[in-house]
């Protein structure tokens, strides 16, 4: 539960720039949620998740240069202190903050989208503040430990469209960018990624509402595209989800390949393979249960053909023909028998 203060100092900030005054106040009590994967084996490291090959290079290049500051000295770099996700639903954002907080050893805060769609909407600004607050006070109470914050769907509440609600995104916007800034500035530790389902400079649309507003993109340093996954991290996505708790693998390397194949042609991310996964092995277990064996071939074609989630393309925004679909999962029906 959030724990409110009368006025935050970022809000104060806000509010001072406006007046032409510079003053802080006392931070409130710590409410925010605090989260450290190191021992949470469901959480991936990013090293051990498929695909997000560029975002892994560039937190591999990153730690190095952190092991070697006499390098990063005499090159003019600094650490990297915010970073911006984006691409469509289900490819592996969230994860990808996560992984590079367990990697890290870092703390982890996540600034939900629902914090703004909230009955309390009207005080999302003040609340949005005080919460920077509360990181701001976590981050300087342990300033030898970093901070990843996390921002999803940051297009939600944030955009360049102001059709409706212009005072509300006004304020939500000043603060944002404001916050972000600030901790910056004041905290070292903290590392700052936002999330968006969109190109925030829209370049792949010429309508302006996809964009994200450009005093907010200002703020992040890095911009990384993570993108639907190809053949090979589907495959190694699929085969680490099917494989059962003893270490049994449910289809041969060559099936998995067919498997990854046919799942690249529909489409899917990784959201939509961890989803299949879940209900294939809901399926074999049941069967397990009942006959004391199980066929993951033809239970995974079952809940391909009742999966309406499937044959979806995030990219154009539309599906496929039935006959398309029909004809892919047919065709992968056929060479699973032949494997």
């Amino acid at each position: 539960m959030l724990i409110r203060t009368d006025k935050t100092r970022i809000q104060k900030i806000i509010d001072d720039e406006k007046r032409g005054i510079k003053g802080r106040l006392e931070a409130g009590s710590l409410g925010i949620e605090i989260k450290n994967f190191k021992n949470n084996k469901n959480i991936k490291s990013i090293d051990e998740l498929s695909g997000l090959e560029n975002v892994k290079e560039f937190i591999n290049n990153y730690q190095t240069l952190l092991n070697n500051p006499e390098a990063m000295k005499e090159h003019k770099i600094q650490e990297f202190s915010s970073m911006l996700f984006w691409g469509v639903p289900g490819t592996g954002k969230t994860s990808a903050a996560m992984g590079i907080a367990k990697k890290l050893d870092a703390d982890y805060v996540q600034i939900d989208k629902e914090f703004f769609d909230s009955m309390f909407v009207s005080e999302a600004p003040r609340r949005l503040a005080e919460m920077f607050d509360q990181i701001e006070q976590h981050a300087k109470s342990y300033p030898q430990k970093r901070v990843v914050v996390f921002m999803d769907e940051i297009d939600g509440s944030i955009s360049i469209n102001r059709a409706s609600g212009a005072n509300h995104t006004e304020d939500i916007t000043n603060t944002l960018k404001k916050g972000i800034t600030y901790l910056q500035e004041e905290c070292n530790n903290i590392i700052f990624i936002g999330a968006t389902n969109k190109d925030p400079n829209g370049i792949k649309s010429d309508n302006v509402s996809v964009r994200l507003n450009p005093a907010i993109l200002s703020r992040f340093k890095y911009q990384m595209e993570i993108g639907l996954p190809n053949k090979d991290a589907i495959q190694d996505a699929w085969t680490k989800l099917v494989k059962t708790g003893s270490g049994k693998d449910k289809f041969t390397a060559e099936q998995n390949e067919v498997i990854a194949q046919h799942f690249h042609k529909l489409g899917m991310s990784f959201r939509d393979i961890t989803n299949v996964a879940d209900k294939l092995n809901r399926e074999d277990a049941v069967e397990f249960c009942k006959t004391k064996s199980y066929n993951s071939k033809s239970n995974l074609i079952k809940v391909l053909k009742s999966d309406e989630k499937i044959g979806y393309d995030p990219v154009e925004k539309k599906n496929l023909s039935k006959e398309e679909l029909e004809k892919i999962i047919d065709e992968l029906n056929t060479e699973l028998q032949t494997k």
